[in-house]
């Protein structure tokens, strides 16, 4: 009987952990991604005034090859700011799944299925998997 009863508690001690686990995942992911929105909007917004500069200095005939190049480094400055975020996003998720002990899927194979890290083969086809 005690058995039993270690069971249930083991199952409720892993469901609490589970729900704990990705709450907290999801309330940082969703401040993770609301960064990821005002970086894509400041660069939507950057690309705009580019092009409207751009067009400007055609109809005008007077290139200012110093603006452009500032501009295109603001732009490029945001994607380096955005590849950031999109990592810290991804190791939020692994560090999840490795409290919860789950596999962690690192590709795809050529059949479709998720291929878990340090698989050496694939679980649904069969082929190897190239490390």
């Amino acid at each position: 009987m005690a058995d039993f009863f270690d069971k249930i508690k083991q199952s409720v001690e892993k469901g609490v952990t589970t729900v704990s686990v990705k709450s907290k995942e999801a309330l940082d992911s969703s401040k993770i991604k609301g960064e990821i929105n005002i970086l894509q909007q400041r660069r939507r917004t950057a690309t705009e005034e580019l092009g409207n500069i751009v067009y400007t200095m055609f109809t005008r005939k007077d290139f200012d090859e110093a603006r452009l190049k500032e501009k295109c480094e603001k732009i490029a400055e945001i994607d380096s700011q955005l590849e950031v975020k999109q990592e810290e996003l991804r190791q939020l998720h692994v560090k999840s799944q490795e409290v919860l002990g789950k596999p962690i899927i690192v590709g795809t194979c050529e059949c479709g299925a998720k291929i878990a890290e340090g698989a050496k083969f694939c679980g649904k086809c069969g082929r190897k998997i190239a490390t």
